[in-house]
């Protein structure tokens, strides 16, 4: 941190009694992650003042990967606190289960308190943040909740419609509308339920659909198959083939709920590859397994477009933005390149300019003003209580929510170089610190987040 005189130092050694008791020497953080962002953490740990750290070490790190992309394992002396794991989340449900448990009794065995896990996909994954929560201890990052509510693309759709939000055209429940071709009605709901016997009950309080969806959710716990692959397939056929009566230019995308970073989506162009999308996106989000959850979104693909997203920092009452960032330079859905994206760059950028250019400047300000509003909305709606990012389609002045990242993403550093944080305390002014880094704010908030 940044005191209120923007020197850098740790909270414990800090002149006054209001700094000091933030600070977080208590934590022991086992980093379950690998690549650059376990650096990262680990040196950000480190100038916090949390001296006790360790890492998870797969065997694909130890045996595909060379120890000079690991440095960060040259510089640690306790060769106690590197642990060592097959894999992080196996193949399938069954082995993730067995994965998630064996970490667990890592963590408690050597005696951490807290779990950080990047940007990767365990940093998003509700049921490994839930097991964390369960066994006592503390995740730096958005809480199971939130995961639940805005992690997955599905339900996180619903959630800003519902808020008023703009949202891409297109369908999120392929899996109930798949379930419901074979069970069409109450009696026939509770009837498969039965067969397979799961705890299930029809909810006269929300329609047909939902407790479809409830059903294929006590499915999923069970690890049941309610809906096949090939059944998901005829859906998105005839989803994708009603998109293109409406939508005759325009390609359909497929995306699943638990995709990202390029993974786990498909661009249709006609009827014929549907099937086959369908098929690479499930294996390539590894939920070709029977019982695992395979619902996946059927969406508009808008042709001429950017994307745009915004940093959202919450503590579970407030929500805020911190401006966004422009990654609309990518290759095969792959980022290249992110700008920051600011009300006061664009501001900027605006002096000296006329006629089109001004006016598309201005343009951007005020889309970015409603992606900011919105997003907060969204933040304060999940209860978000760490990081995560509100990622956005912009078609000239027309926006679109796509989908939330609940965790810390990649490209963080190209928004701490546009903003930092500014903490006053409430009970004297002259007293402050400034946090310039998104990693340590979530330290900072899965520990002393109501403050």
């Amino acid at each position: 941190m940044l005191d209120d005189k923007r020197q850098s130092g740790k909270f414990r050694d800090a002149t006054n009694e209001w700094l000091q008791s933030f600070a977080v020497d208590d934590v022991k953080c086992l980093v379950v992650c690998r690549g650059p962002v376990r650096t990262e953490a680990l040196d950000i740990f480190e100038s916090m003042g949390i001296e006790a750290a360790g890492i998870l070490l797969s065997e694909k790190d130890s045996i595909v990967y060379p120890r000079s992309l690991a440095p960060e394992l040259r510089s640690i002396e306790d060769v106690h606190t590197v642990h060592r794991i097959q894999d992080y989340m196996g193949s399938g449900q069954e082995e993730k289960v067995e994965r998630i448990d064996e970490i667990i009794q890592i963590v408690i065995s050597n005696g951490y308190t807290h779990v950080f896990a990047g940007y990767g996909f365990m940093a998003e994954d509700a049921d490994f943040i839930e097991t964390v929560e369960n066994a006592g201890l503390s995740f730096i990052g958005p809480s199971s909740s939130v995961c639940r509510i805005a992690g997955a693309k599905d339900e996180a759709k619903k959630l800003a419609r519902g808020l008023g939000n703009a949202v891409i055209p297109g369908v999120d429940d392929i899996s109930a509308r798949a379930l419901l071709k074979k069970a069409a009605d109450r009696k026939a709901l509770e009837a498969l339920a039965k067969a397979n016997s799961l705890e299930y009950k029809y909810n006269d309080a929300v329609d047909l659909a939902e407790n479809a969806e409830q059903l294929l959710l006590a499915g999923y716990r069970a690890t049941t198959e309610l809906v096949t692959i090939e059944d998901l397939q005829e859906a998105a056929g005839v989803v994708a083939g009603e998109m293109w009566d409406d939508y005759p230019s325009h390609r359909i995308r497929f995306k699943h709920i638990a995709g990202g970073g390029g993974k786990g989506q498909r661009v249709v162009e006609k009827p014929e590859d549907v099937a086959s999308a369908v098929m690479d996106v499930l294996a390539e989000v590894k939920m070709t397994a029977p019982g695992s959850n395979r619902n996946f979104l059927v969406e508009l693909n808008i042709e001429t477009s950017r994307h745009n997203e915004i940093q959202l920092i919450g503590n579970g009452d407030w929500s805020l933005s911190l401006g966004g960032r422009d990654c609309s330079v990518q290759m095969h859905e792959q980022k290249l390149l992110e700008v920051s994206l600011t009300k006061e760059l664009l501001e900027d950028a605006l002096v000296g300019l006329k006629g089109v250019a001004a006016e598309t400047v201005k343009g951007d300000i005020e889309t970015l003003a409603r992606m900011e509003a919105e997003s907060e909305r969204f933040g304060v709606a999940t209860g978000l209580n760490s990081v995560s990012t509100f990622e956005c389609i912009v078609d000239g002045t027309n926006h679109f929510f796509m989908e939330m990242n609940t965790r810390i993403q990649v490209e963080h550093g190209v928004t701490e170089l546009a903003y930092a944080l500014k903490f006053t305390n409430p009970d004297n002014s002259t007293q402050c610190f400034y946090v310039e880094e998104l990693i340590e704010a979530m330290v900072l908030l899965a520990v002393h987040g109501s403050r």
